[in-house]
């Protein structure tokens, strides 16, 4: 059973790691050096999706069981099926972009599929551990990262340029508030909570750590792409593949430890493997609870496979798993309007069972 602070901590992991890769340059692409309101923007939707779909929730059921119990067996390995699909998307990414940063920055001279394999082995056996000993870790680590998190961000001040948020609104109001929807991916692994939903203590404790979660992820992400757009003009800021690294290259302390890209590297290669960990137990639990089987662990295994196969293809189809058009179909649809539907679902479920 995980408390509410583990959950919430769980969930800051899973939503927040992703703006230590890539995704900062996705938004400054999107708007410019106003990327910090699409920020703004994005977490204000994902805060109202949220709401909205736990008014309606009832009771401690995920999507996967409520789907049996509306539709059968069949709606049940549908779902299921699709959702499972779902994490391996918004997996992908993260399990082939990680290990080549790894080789990039910290060790050059290996090959990728050594890394890749490391990667794998520790996370199969962060997984293997279960969502509780995961949990505990990522709440005893997460405040050790926010700490350095908030140093990062004092050292960073003596660089900032207030000018270089100038223009305002960036690439225009067209670029946030219509183009910049799409960002609102930085909030999909909410869907995470829905599954392990079962694994809260109640409902009430579910809810009240996704909206704590959704505002510090929001919070994270706006200082992030503040700092960032303060210290690089548009459109130079958007020539950096991970923002934060750069951030972090910057920062000179002393002679001796003469950059913070060290402590941010151990800090990020934590926070990636907990989240790779969260993400892969939760894909065997969503085949356990699906199958309906016993035990989650036989699972393990072929899952890392899975994953491992994942990391070795092309980035080219990576790339084309991960656009815009198939995240518009696919990924938002059961991230977001899945949970709201089954929420609807859950009220007429726990309805008629009063009435009982």
């Amino acid at each position: 059973m995980l408390q509410r602070k583990e959950m919430t901590t769980l969930l800051i992991n899973v939503i927040s790691t992703k703006m230590l890769l890539t995704f900062p340059k996705i938004m400054i692409i999107d708007s410019g050096n106003s990327a910090w309101m699409q920020a703004i923007y994005n977490t204000a939707i994902a805060f109202l999706i949220f709401w909205v779909t736990m008014f309606f929730y009832r009771g401690n059921k995920n999507i996967i069981t409520l789907a049996e119990n509306f539709g059968g067996k069949t709606l049940k390995i549908i779902v299921g099926v699709v959702v499972f699909s779902v994490l391996m998307i918004n997996c992908a990414s993260i399990i082939r972009l990680f290990p080549e940063t790894v080789k990039i920055v910290l060790l050059q001279d290996f090959k990728v599929e050594f890394i890749i394999a490391a990667f794998l082995v520790a996370i199969g056996i962060g997984a293997y551990m279960g969502i509780e000993a995961i949990g505990k870790i990522n709440n005893m680590f997460i405040p050790i990262a926010g700490m350095v998190f908030l140093t990062f961000l004092l050292l960073l001040i003596p660089y900032y340029r207030f000018e270089n948020i100038l223009p305002i609104f960036g690439e225009g109001y067209k670029a946030i508030f219509v183009k910049g929807f799409n960002t609102i991916s930085l909030f999909s692994d909410l869907l995470l909570l829905n599954i392990l939903l079962p694994h809260c203590e109640n409902l009430y404790e579910a809810r009240k750590s996704g909206q704590k979660a959704i505002f510090i992820s929001g919070v994270i992400a706006v200082l992030i792409l503040l700092s960032y757009c303060l210290i690089y003009p548009y459109p130079a800021s958007k020539d950096f593949m991970i923002p934060v690294y750069q951030l972090s290259r910057i920062i000179h302390l002393s002679s001796f430890f003469s950059r913070f890209e060290a402590m941010f590297q151990f800090i990020w290669s934590i926070l990636m493997l907990l989240y790779s960990a969260i993400y892969i137990y939760t894909m065997c639990y969503i085949l356990q609870t699906t199958l309906s089987l016993k035990h989650y662990k036989p699972l393990v295994f072929p899952v890392v496979v899975l994953i491992g196969i994942i990391g070795m293809i092309p980035g080219s189809v990576i790339d084309l798993v991960k656009s815009e058009k198939l995240e518009n179909i696919i990924v938002y649809p059961v991230a977001f309007i899945l949970p709201f539907l089954f929420g609807l679902v859950s009220r007429k479920y726990y309805g008629e069972k009063r009435k009982e």
